[in-house]
């Protein structure tokens, strides 16, 4: 598990003590436009994490990093539907070293369903009215790693939509259902987390493998 961060290597730790599954199990792509449960071609294990109760963890930090890096979109809040337990393929600049024969290329996590309230704080228009309403892109229930829009060109190819398309009016909460990928990992007080995907730092090519967002699992 040589050059993976300190934390995924606890939760894939932490993962291996929990209960063991016959079959292997589904893991996310780590690309926004890839199906994000898969079946992977070579499974380090076929352990799950343990079982993550609705109301462990405070979801709306997670949920934020779905949201443009710009702030104009806000979680207002955010509640866990449902957490299934499984192998997440880890993001590329996680991976330990491919041509390493024991490189690591998932770790235990979570597929989290919630559900949030968004609202649009109109910025950079300027002296220029502020629309009523602009479309919110919202990822539309497929297993992919898209985020939030808002506004914008139609990001739904025809035939292939992954996106809903639902009018945000400014500073108006704004009901919305969504699916969140995190790790099973430990903060630096070795208390157990979950490490959120990085979905943004993806305009460049390349994850953002230096800020990451834990998301304290109460006990």
């Amino acid at each position: 598990m040589k050059n993976l961060p300190s934390f995924i290597v606890a939760g894939f730790t932490l993962g291996l003590t929990a209960a063991c599954q016959s079959n292997p199990t589904p893991e996310a792509a780590t690309t926004p436009d890839a199906p994000a449960a898969t079946r992977p071609t070579t499974p380090p294990t076929t352990a799950r994490p343990a079982h993550l109760p609705i109301t462990a963890v405070d979801l709306k930090p997670g949920v934020a990093e779905q949201t443009p890096r710009e702030g104009y979109l806000q979680v207002v809040s955010a509640k866990v539907l449902q957490a299934e337990p499984m192998q997440l393929r880890l993001p590329a600049m996680w991976q330990a070293d491919p041509d390493r024969a024991d490189g690591v290329k998932a770790a235990p996590g979570y597929r989290i369903s919630y559900e949030a309230v968004l609202q649009w704080i109109p910025q950079g228009f300027g002296r220029q009215q502020v629309p009523a309403s602009l479309p919110l892109y919202s990822p539309n229930g497929r297993d992919t790693l898209a985020s939030f829009r808002v506004g914008g060109l139609n990001l739904n190819v025809p035939g292939r939509e992954r996106y809903s398309v639902t009018p945000i009016a400014p500073r108006k909460p704004l009901t919305v259902r969504g699916t969140l990928y995190a790790y099973l990992g430990q903060n630096e007080q070795k208390q157990p987390a979950l490490v959120v995907y990085p979905y943004r730092g993806r305009a460049g090519g390349f994850d953002d493998s230096f800020k990451k967002v834990l998301l304290p699992i109460s006990q």
